[in-house]
């Protein structure tokens, strides 16, 4: 009786206070049961494991049959860009690896047009079953500011996943236009007010508001020519139809000698081009602009779809041989939850409001 006083915090009160003795004495049974179960799970959990140890080749397979797959069909990217681009390279290289991981095929899908409202459209009439995922951007978010009467709500109807990729955009011109730097850039422009051809993504994307925050800065206009994806904005940039544009895959053509970089839209200057200046650093204190592409699905998906999906996204950015691969054209391997890339979106459409607002900026579908 003595061990179980102390065993239960003292010696036992004066019988005359039954009631608290009866809580002394409930206590004591709590604890005495507390203990023997804890001594009986104990048992248990040793008994459990030298029968895992010595079964363990037979319960790895049994694990793994008790955790069914969460997605069983083929699985769409869908891509409102031509292929070849930024968002295009980043989604082709997360759905190799994706296959991998959850062991059924991982396709992508360019569907260009409509301000991106034909791809959007697509995986919003999809099953919310986990096999469809936009490719998402920024003007995803902003087109609600962009586009009246717009036929989806970005974080309504879509459900965040995770960011893939982020880059800096380059501005970069045709080797015969004249300017070696911004300054002698924006020189040009005011020389020629609404004249010069840049080249854009489409409205509301990064490759056109990167440009209009510059625009805004220094007071100038320009003519802005759109496409449906970088590729073909590419080839009339090299092919001098078009004298400009702000884009973040074209590190390859700067190398070759084809285009001519002036500066850098992000913070901070490039690794891959250490002598190209930042935008800021030439005269535009307070200038950044980056891309960034992630994926959204089907609002109604289940939740640990998404999970696992996010996570698996977020342990593909993490690879070695995909962030090499990704900073061979400067882009930044993204490493985020679905909820982080959630918040990360809606700041960003609240950031660049302002400007879409302050210019005018509006899209005809």
């Amino acid at each position: 009786m003595a061990a179980r006083r102390r065993r239960c915090g003292g010696s036992s009160p004066p019988v005359s206070r039954s009631g608290a003795r009866g809580c002394w004495i409930l206590r004591c049974l709590y604890a005495s049961s507390a203990e023997q179960s804890k001594n009986s799970r104990e048992d248990k959990t040793m008994k459990t494991t030298r029968r895992l140890m010595i079964g363990g080749t037979l319960a790895a397979p049994l694990t793994a049959r008790a955790q069914p797959r969460l997605i069983d069909k083929p699985v769409r990217f869908v891509v409102a860009y031509t292929a070849g681009g930024a968002a295009d390279v980043t989604a082709r290289t997360v759905a190799q690896r994706l296959t991998e991981k959850i062991g059924v095929p991982v396709v992508v899908e360019n569907r260009p047009g409509g301000n991106t409202l034909i791809a959007t459209q697509s995986v919003q009439r999809a099953p919310a079953d986990g096999t469809s995922y936009l490719v998402v951007s920024l003007n995803f978010a902003l087109n609600r500011v962009l586009i009246a009467n717009l036929p989806y709500d970005p974080f309504g109807d879509f459900t965040a996943v995770g960011l893939m990729s982020s880059a800096p955009n380059i501005l970069v011109v045709h080797p015969s236009f004249p300017a070696r730097n911004v300054q002698e850039f924006v020189a040009e422009l005011r020389k020629r007010p609404g004249e010069i051809a840049v080249a854009h993504t489409g409205v509301g994307t990064i490759t056109h508001l990167a440009g209009e925050l510059l625009y805004d800065m220094s007071d100038t206009r320009v003519n802005l020519i759109a496409y449906g994806g970088s590729a073909p904005a590419h080839s009339d940039l090299l092919a001098g139809r078009v004298s400009a544009m702000f884009d973040s895959s074209s590190i390859q053509h700067i190398a070759d000698g084809r285009l001519r970089a002036l500066g850098i839209t992000g913070a901070q200057r490039l690794a891959i081009l250490p002598d190209v200046p930042t935008i800021a650093e030439q005269g535009f204190p307070g200038y950044e602009a980056s891309s960034w592409y992630g994926l959204v699905a089907r609002h109604g998906t289940s939740p640990e779809i998404i999970r696992q999906v996010s996570a698996e996204v977020q342990g593909i950015m993490r690879l070695q041989d995909v962030r090499e691969l990704l900073g061979q054209r400067a882009y930044i391997p993204g490493d985020t939850t679905a909820e982080q890339f959630d918040a990360f979106m809606r700041h960003e459409a609240q950031r660049w409001t302002d400007l879409v607002r302050k210019r005018n900026i509006r899209a005809d579908v």
